[in-house]
């Protein structure tokens, strides 16, 4: 996992320059609304705004399967096949962040050790995980929760004032509907992640993680709560709070991600390209679709064509 100093911005800054300083144009807070088709080929894009940028060798998008086929992109050029792999498409678990500004660094109970890694996975076992895990695909949420911990301070000392921490911690085992409560204290009411919900879960996870570090709510300055509704919000890619644009079980994966009628990069569409972690190699910070369709599209023998 990449780990810029100065933050995850700088790492999207780097990407901004490589193609600034190479006389591209990256236009944001533009909506598009359609993908332009001319006989069989994707010419370009129309904006929100009326607006339209035509290309002149490829479009990619990197959105979900059903941004795609079922908006991007007119009907009538959306093979039936292709429509019903798009249906049959799955998002999975959702993902909760809580995001904490520390007075001083976490003091781990067990192992002062942990204080120096980057990432701690705190569980009570594998019995939990298999628990939580079976919890969320039911749609309860589970008693004990897995925590990922990540102390980004551990790598680059400017994330926080000197003397300070801040820790990000990700959940993973949450239902995207909440039927029930595995430990009974949370009213699922309309199944959705309302506040009330979120916050009350927040705190049963930060009360489990305080049983692992001393000072975690005596030093805690500040919390920011981030639930699946907040993160859709954030990246409309993340459907329900799934922060891997889609299930990634072995159907969904590898050689048969996106779709089985439209596996890799290519489209039924002459010169659109499908990336983005809804296909191959899913989700994560390497940008592997996009480099591997740059890769094509750079290529001699794409060119000559």
């Amino acid at each position: 996992m990449p780990v810029p100093i100065g933050g995850g911005i700088k790492l999207v800054e780097a990407l901004i320059a490589i193609i600034t300083d190479n006389g591209g144009q990256l236009i944001t807070g533009a909506d598009v609304k359609k993908i332009l088709v001319d006989n069989g080929k994707a010419t370009g894009v129309k904006l929100s705004d009326g607006r339209e940028l035509f290309a002149n060798k490829a479009v990619l998008a990197s959105t979900t399967p059903q941004a795609l086929y079922q908006g991007l992109l007119g009907s009538e050029v959306v093979t039936e096949e292709v429509r019903k792999s798009v249906e049959a498409f799955r998002y999975g678990r959702a993902a909760i962040q809580i995001h904490l500004a520390l007075a001083e660094p976490p003091i781990w109970r067990n192992d002062a050790r942990l204080a120096d890694v980057a990432i701690v996975h705190v569980l009570d076992g594998m019995n939990s995980l298999s628990e939580s895990v079976n919890a969320s695909n039911r749609g309860y949420l589970p008693k004990r929760p897995t925590i990922v911990v990540g102390q980004p301070t551990t790598m680059d000392k400017s994330r926080a004032p000197e003397g300070q921490s801040i820790l990000w911690i990700q959940l993973q085992e949450n239902p995207r509907i909440i039927v029930g409560d595995l430990a009974g204290e949370i009213d699922p009411g309309d199944g959705s992640w309302n506040q009330e919900r979120l916050h009350a879960y927040a705190d049963r996870v930060l009360a489990q993680l305080g049983e692992q570090i001393s000072n975690l709510h005596s030093a805690t300055l500040a919390k920011v709560v981030l639930g699946p509704v907040q993160i859709e919000a954030m990246n409309a890619n993340l459907v329900g709070g799934d922060p891997y644009s889609g299930d990634c079980r072995i159907d969904q994966y590898a050689v048969w991600r996106p779709l089985s009628h439209a596996t890799g990069h290519r489209t039924p569409i002459k010169g659109l390209w499908h990336i983005g972690a809804s296909t191959h190699p899913g989700p994560g910070l390497g940008g592997g679709s996009g480099y591997l369709v740059a890769k094509r599209l750079l290529s001699k023998k794409f060119y000559q064509k």
